[in-house]
């Protein structure tokens, strides 16, 4: 399967439908407002469904069944076809190739790795050769221009920075989890 251009809602409802066949009701209890996945990147209920639907409509997720509802109509089940389990897998493994990527993307990876139950390690190793070229890139120019610009790549350095301590505890953590339950 070629790779995806899905924004990261799509991304996150097929990653939670990839670990086991779902309906929208349940993911959207995952991305809601303080809840597991929403605590830290909020996908309303529309935008699930409204996924959902392009998901299948890719060919990504199709119907396998329906649940009754508590309130309101059966629910309808989905689940990720073989290719898009493994695309789930490819870019849950892929570091995000700009900074401004760190906090929601890369985040969200780190929060879906959890849920399966798998090390970040690898994918905090990886990033941290993209985060390093970017350091470099700003390096190079944070001399040149006026001070507004060298301000500008200043501050860009400082997310940099922001960016390591947060793979540094995210990797600390890993180890930590593999050392408790090794």
């Amino acid at each position: 399967m070629e790779q995806l251009d899905l924004p990261l809602a799509e991304w996150i409802v097929l990653a939670l439908i990839a670990e086991r066949p779902s309906h929208g009701f349940a993911i959207a209890s995952l991305t809601a407002e303080g809840a597991e996945i929403g605590e830290f990147w909020y996908v309303s209920r529309p935008m699930v469904y409204r996924s959902i639907t392009r998901l299948v409509e890719r060919g990504l997720i199709t119907p396998v069944g329906s649940e009754e509802g508590n309130r309101g109509p059966q629910r309808m089940i989905y689940a990720a076809t073989r290719s898009a389990k493994a695309t789930v897998s490819r870019w849950l493994s892929e570091p995000v190739a700009q900074l401004f990527d760190v906090r929601a993307d890369l985040t969200c990876k780190f929060l879906l790795l959890q849920r399966r139950g798998s090390s970040p390690a690898r994918l905090v190793e990886r990033q941290r050769v993209v985060i390093d070229e970017i350091e470099e890139s700003l390096r190079a120019k944070e001399r040149a221009g006026d001070h507004l610009t060298r301000a500008i790549y200043a501050w860009r350095l400082e997310h940099v920075r922001a960016a390591r301590r947060f793979l540094d505890a995210v990797d600390v953590d890993s180890t930590q989890s593999a050392v408790k339950t090794g």
